[in-house]
């Protein structure tokens, strides 16, 4: 690998790389700092230092020396990409992005940064930024499975899930043995119903390495949410007998027990698991369930505790441990685990919030569920499903005109389906108004997804532009008989300003403030207008 000829700067640069391929990490430093008083003076030569210490999940060490490549070459790309990612490793997103942003602001065409603006829009909960970058990142024929699998995690947030699919498709595509990318598809494919084509994902791959443990538990856990536990205890017994020094089959078998309720068989290989490593906090998080769901939460609270003193940060633990204490009825505790996970995950928290509804809703305190059902329809604005219990809730407090513009949101992804048909008994809705309101929802929601979206991204918005063009002429006359006509001037200008800016966003929170601005009129009557255009 090395010779004993002086190396000039870029065979001094593959040198330190190929020793941190391999992990070599002494070795890689002790290279640079034999030339260091030669390359000091070039970014590259710093930047590669930072490597020692991001590659060893050291990144404030790193820091330091990106800065000192940034010093060196003031628009130098790498280094702003270094410093951003050193930050997000430390969970400091925010900090780190002002770097990502001048970097862009440099080098707007640059794929990585924008692969990397892809996934800083999205961890912001900005997901419609996410994909602005993405059809940049597009336009220069990015060939980058990072963008990919990022865009996909932008798009499975907006509930977009045809392009998330096709995204994560072509990040598999371009680098077959993107691990990352093949989980999240499966992830994917799970929440949208497809656990048999997750199943495959993971089949395939075993068709090229048939012992690699980690595609045997994947695919142990995709068989257990298709409901073959048969095969799914099969496979974690196969895996037990191919690696028996590994506690990951072990674990993969309690956790199939726990799925056929087989607690105890749960807890036992639970404790093989930790007797093989008893360290590992998987083995003690498995365990602890098994013990709880048995009702023994003394027990049970121990062994949640070990396992989150060996993975403090470990919010799959920490879901599991609050789940257990609202079991054991210590609400407090429960609270403030919640919050824990909340700050942690943010903004990948809408089981969390959910998690608070229910709960909240089981308490009666309506107005507390639904602050978190907001949150987590805020957090992930594709979760059609967070809606019914909005609107139940909104029902409930009199707060009929509220929960319209849910309706009409709902009916528009899902359709007419049982749940809007026991919301039209409610007796908020018997006067005439709002029943012929309800009707137009109804013709609209029995119609295929191409003529809802139809309907409502050009009727809607149509009405809509004439709504906002009265308000705008019925303002101006009397702006004009009290402060002349340049007054009136002034206020069409700035609701034709209003109005423009309205329609360059067409999107859903668009079509929502439309319903908004005609609730004092009643949403039905709206709509029933609308159903005579038609």
């Amino acid at each position: 690998m090395i010779t004993d000829d002086w190396l000039d700067l870029p065979d001094l640069l593959d040198n330190v790389q190929d020793f941190l391929d391999l992990g070599f990490f002494e070795e890689a430093e002790a290279l640079l700092d034999k030339y260091e008083t030669i390359f000091q003076s070039d970014w590259e030569y710093h930047f590669l230092r930072s490597r020692i210490f991001t590659d060893q999940n050291r990144p404030r060490e790193a820091i330091p020396h990106l800065l000192k490549g940034l010093r060196i070459e003031r628009d130098n790309a790498d280094c702003m990409l270094g410093i951003f990612y050193a930050y997000a490793m430390m969970g400091q997103v925010k900090r780190g992005g002002r770097f990502l942003l001048k970097a862009e602001e440099l080098h707007p065409e640059n794929e990585l940064i924008l692969s990397a603006l892809i996934w800083y829009h999205t961890e912001a909960n900005a997901p419609e930024k996410a994909i602005a970058c993405f059809e940049r990142a597009q336009a220069i024929n990015s060939n980058n499975p990072d963008t990919y699998r990022n865009a996909g995690i932008a798009f499975d947030r907006l509930g977009r899930f045809e392009e998330a699919e096709a995204c994560y498709k072509a990040a598999l595509m371009l680098s077959p043995t993107f691990e990352e990318a093949r989980d999240l598809y499966a992830d994917h494919l799970i929440f949208t119903g497809k656990p048999e084509e997750a199943a495959r994902l993971y089949e395939e791959a075993l068709g090229e390495s048939p012992k690699n443990i980690r595609h045997i538990s994947k695919l142990i856990y995709c068989l257990s949410q298709m409901g073959q536990f048969d095969k799914a205890e099969a496979l974690a017994k196969h895996s037990v007998s191919l690696y028996p020094n590994s506690p990951l089959g072990y674990i993969d078998l309690a956790y199939v027990n726990l799925n056929t309720d087989n607690l105890s068989e749960a807890a036992d290989n639970a404790g093989k698991a930790m007797a093989i490593a008893p360290l590992d906090a998987e083995c003690y998080r498995v365990a602890a369930i098994a013990v709880s769901e048995s009702g023994n939460f003394e027990d049970a609270e121990a062994l949640f505790e070990q396992a989150i003193s060996l993975d403090p940060e470990n919010a799959g633990i920490l879901r599991d441990h609050y789940r257990h204490l609202r079991a054991a009825l210590q609400y407090e505790r429960m609270i403030e685990i919640i919050n824990k996970v909340i700050e942690i995950e943010y903004p990948y928290c809408t089981e969390d919030y959910w998690f608070m509804a229910d709960y909240y809703r089981e308490k009666k305190q309506n107005l507390q569920a639904f602050r978190y059902l907001r949150l987590a329809h805020k957090s992930m604005p594709s979760e059609k499903e967070l809606l019914p219990p909005m609107i139940e809730i909104l029902l409930e407090q009199g707060r009929t005109k509220y929960s319209l513009p849910l309706f009409a949101d709902y009916v528009q992804r899902s359709g007419w389906t049982d749940v809007m048909s026991n919301f039209m008994m409610n007796k908020q809705f018997k006067n005439r108004t709002m029943r012929e309101g309800m009707r137009f929802l109804r013709f609209i929601g029995e119609r295929p997804t191409k003529f809802r979206k139809f309907v409502f991204d050009y009727y809607l918005y149509r009405f809509g532009f004439m709504y906002y063009t009265l308000i705008a002429i019925t303002l101006m006359f009397p702006a004009g008989v009290l402060f002349g006509w340049i007054g009136a001037g002034g206020v069409g200008a700035a609701y034709g300003l209003s109005l423009g800016a309205l329609k360059i966003f067409k999107n859903i929170k668009f079509k929502r403030s439309v319903i908004r601005a005609n609730q004092a009129g009643g949403v039905g009557w709206m709509l029933a207008i609308i159903l005579r255009i038609i």
